[in-house]
């Protein structure tokens, strides 16, 4: 590992590709256009056809082989695309992470279609469900606004932090007063791992903290709003995802559990770590050991899926989303294979995309930037599932604007879309590197956590580096 160089590394290059002048302030802090200016469908171009400067954009490969050279990470995947274009796409490395058993494990070249463990970037995609099940018609009285309590009533047995009156809407913007995860009492060291029930645990656990009090970064929370989505639904997220999400948007290599969803596939599962619990090398395998245990390794589907980590994809399937996203929920794409006639399809209402993708947590966010990465993935402003930009130490790097937003994934991958009018762009960082342990992880005497590992995490894939490059790469 390496020390993170935390100087704005684009700077050196504005003069070559002319940044915008004071970008941030000239964009409404916190919101943006609810009609995008650039309904847009995917496909290949070039550089210059939408103003970037190919040059930079090199360089952001180039900080990826340098991660790789140093031994950082084994390989990654990098895409680019800005106004339905896509400039860039590429693989460097090797297909599988770090073997700790077996360190000289061979491995083949990384395809640009690898198929990787997206863990919390799954989270963006249930909060997506959410809405989409609330707008659909399809489950008569489901909405946000409800209690959990509405489908659990053992959720609500706890009167602690007001926890009767969480709703759905509380858990996707992180202020629902859960914990980051399920952390038993030192009487019970097994936790869910010895629980016959340990969907009830989950639900029966007390908050953390009162309700809506403040934010704090919630796999716990996540969980149970899965829960929430397969009790309304009567199905699994895996089909209500595929019924909503992947099969509207064509994600062919999207999906939860996919040595039993796609196994013809497997030679395009990313490897991420020797797992010591399971006593193999994990690909195509979720590598959270609690969402490992919950969902199970088959052979026939798991009865309940998690929300917060769990699926895996691809660059490209991810684009088709990120774009969406751009395009204010509307998917455009070639009427057939070749054809130059566009057909759309809406998947959520602008005004539900704007909502997922700007600030919901009031004032109960960090009111500072954040001094390192974990405290921006904990505490700082969220959407419904996304981590906001942020003046400190964030992720998505310092050439955005300020409506601009992300999703990490624990195990090295990263997604940041910048939605303002000037921008309209998105990069896809995937990489194998394999989530960082928990062995150093603190509680100050606040409370706050910090997580070392984390930060080390997104310095190893070169996060800051390459995102500057990619969003500092526009041609003013």
């Amino acid at each position: 590992m390496r020390a993170s160089s935390l100087i704005f590394c684009g700077a050196a290059a504005a003069a070559f590709v002319g940044m915008a002048p004071s970008a941030h302030a000239q964009v409404t802090p916190h919101t943006y256009p609810l009609a995008s200016t650039q309904n847009e469908h995917l496909r290949p171009d070039t550089a210059a056809s939408v103003g970037l400067a190919s040059i930079m954009l090199d360089q952001a490969l180039g900080e990826l082989q340098e991660a790789v050279d140093d031994g950082d990470i084994k390989g990654a995947v990098l895409l680019v695309a800005r106004r339905g274009r896509i400039v860039l796409y590429n693989s460097l490395g090797t297909r599988d992470g770090l073997n700790e058993n077996n360190p000289s494990m061979p491995s083949v070249p990384m395809p640009a279609d690898g198929i990787f463990d997206l863990q919390s970037m799954t989270k963006p995609f249930t909060v997506f469900l959410a809405m989409k099940m609330q707008e659909s018609g399809n489950y008569p009285g489901f909405n946000i606004n409800n209690t959990v309590a509405t489908y659990f009533p053992e959720f609500a047995v706890s009167s602690v932090n007001n926890k009767s009156s969480v709703t759905v809407k509380d858990l996707m913007a992180y202020i629902s007063g859960e914990d980051l995860d399920y952390f038993p009492p030192v009487t019970d060291p097994g936790g869910i791992f010895d629980d016959a029930d340990p969907w009830h645990t989950l639900l029966d656990a007390p908050l953390a903290h009162p309700r809506a009090t403040k934010v704090v970064y919630s796999d716990l929370g996540y969980r149970i709003l899965g829960h929430v989505l397969e009790t309304v639904g009567g199905e699994s997220l895996q089909d209500l995802m595929q019924t909503y999400i992947f099969g509207p948007l064509q994600m062919t290599d999207t999906g939860f559990q996919p040595w039993l969803n796609m196994p013809a596939k497997q030679d395009r599962f990313v490897g991420t770590a020797w797992s010591a619990t399971r006593g193999r090398y994990l690909r195509g395998e979720v590598q959270d050991e609690t969402d490992y245990f919950l969902e199970g390794d088959g052979p026939a589907p798991a009865d309940h899926l998690t929300g917060c980590d769990g699926l895996f994809s691809t660059a490209m399937d991810l684009a088709k989303f990120a774009q969406m996203m751009l395009n204010r929920g509307k998917h455009r794409y070639p009427c057939t294979p070749g054809s130059t006639s566009i057909c759309e399809t809406t998947l959520l209402t602008a005004q539900a995309v704007l909502d997922m993708s700007t600030i919901r947590t009031g004032s109960l966010h960090l009111l500072r930037p954040a001094w390192t990465y974990s405290e921006n993935l904990l505490y700082s402003r969220k959407g419904y599932g996304w981590e906001m930009w942020d003046g400190g130490s964030w992720p998505g790097g310092e050439a955005t604007s300020s409506v601009a937003y992300s999703k990490t994934g624990g195990a090295g991958t990263l997604m940041v879309i910048d939605p303002e009018p000037r921008r309209e762009m998105f990069a896809i960082l995937l990489t194998n590197h394999g989530l960082p342990k928990f062995d150093e992880f603190t509680v100050d005497g606040t409370g706050k956590m910090e997580w070392p590992e984390f930060n080390w995490m997104i310095n190893d894939i070169r996060a800051l580096e390459v995102m500057n490059k990619v969003h500092g790469s526009i041609i003013w």
